[in-house]
C-alpha cells in the first residue's frame, strides 16, 4: 500500500524506521480523530489507516488516549510556540489576542484534519490543550495590567473565551464563516471584556500579515542507513 505522507511522517522521513513508523501512526491518528472524535476513534482503525500491524501500535503507544495526547501535545506545543514567537515585538495585549485568534483559526482552517481533531478531542482531553488556555490567560492578564481590559480575569472567563474561539473555528471549517471569522470573534470577545467598542472593532478588523506556521517541528536526526520507502516498512 502506497501512503501519502502526512505532516508527522514528512517531518520524520530522515529518521530511523521506528521513528517513521511512530510518525505514520500519529498521522493516522489525526485522520481518525478528526473524523470520529476521541470517543469514536479506535486503535484498530488507526492501525488500518497507518497500514501497520495491530501489535506494532503497542510498541509505540500504550492505548488510544496515549497517542491522542502525544499528537495533541505536539500540535499545541508547536502552534502556541510559533504564534508566540510571531508576537515577540507585540506588547499590546489586545492586539496580541486578536492576532493570535486570527492566526489560530486560519492555520487550523488550512489544515482541516488538525482543526477538526482539536475541536473533537479538546473536550475529552482538556489537559493536552491547556497550553492554549495558559497563553490566552497570560495575554488577558497583560491587558488587565495595561489598563486595557476592565473585566476581571478568572478561569471561567478564559474557558468561555476559548469556547467562543473554537466555535468560530468550527464555523470556519464548516464553511459557515469565511476569513472574517477570526475578526468577528475577536471583536465579540473584546467587547465582552469591556474594551471600548470603537477600539475593539479597530483592532479586530485591522489588516494583519498572518505567518506561515510550520508543523510539526520535530528534531532532525541523521539517518544511520539509507531510508527505505515508507510503503516497505513492516513495523
Amino acid at each position: 500500500m502506497t501512503m501519502t505522507l502526512g505532516p508527522f511522517a514528512t517531518a520524520a522521513r530522515q529518521q530511523n524506521k521506528s521513528a517513521r513508523t511512530r510518525a505514520r501512526l500519529m498521522d493516522a491518528a489525526v485522520e481518525v480523530l478528526a473524523r470520529d472524535g476521541f470517543e469514536g476513534a479506535s486503535v484498530n482503525e488507526i492501525v488500518r489507516v497507518a497500514d501497520v500491524a495491530n501489535g506494532t501500535f503497542y510498541v509505540h503507544f500504550r492505548d488510544k488516549e496515549a497517542i491522542t495526547v502525544a499528537v495533541s501535545a505536539r500540535i499545541v506545543s508547536d502552534l502556541t510556540d510559533q504564534i508566540d514567537q510571531a508576537m515577540t515585538d507585540l506588547d499590546d495585549a489586545i492586539e496580541r489576542f486578536s492576532f493570535a485568534t486570527r492566526q489560530f483559526i486560519e492555520f487550523a482552517h488550512g489544515l482541516p484534519q488538525w482543526g477538526w481533531m482539536i475541536l473533537r478531542c479538546a473536550p475529552a482531553l482538556r489537559d493536552a490543550y491547556q497550553p492554549m488556555e495558559t497563553h490566552l490567560f497570560s495575554d488577558l492578564v497583560r491587558g488587565r495590567r495595561q489598563g486595557q481590559i476592565p473585566q476581571d480575569i478568572d478561569a471561567f472567563l478564559v474557558d468561555t473565551i476559548f469556547a467562543m474561539v473554537t466555535a468560530a473555528l468550527a464555523a470556519r471549517l464548516r464553511g459557515a464563516a469565511g476569513p472574517e471569522a477570526g475578526s468577528r470573534v475577536s471583536e465579540l470577545v473584546l467587547t465582552m471584556l469591556k474594551v471600548p467598542p470603537e477600539r475593539a472593532q479597530e483592532v479586530a478588523w485591522r489588516p494583519v500579515e498572518l505567518r506561515e506556521i510550520h508543523l510539526p517541528v520535530l528534531p532532525k536526526v541523521r539517518a544511520q542507513r539509507p531510508v527505505a520507502p515508507l510503503a516497505a516498512d513492516a513495523d
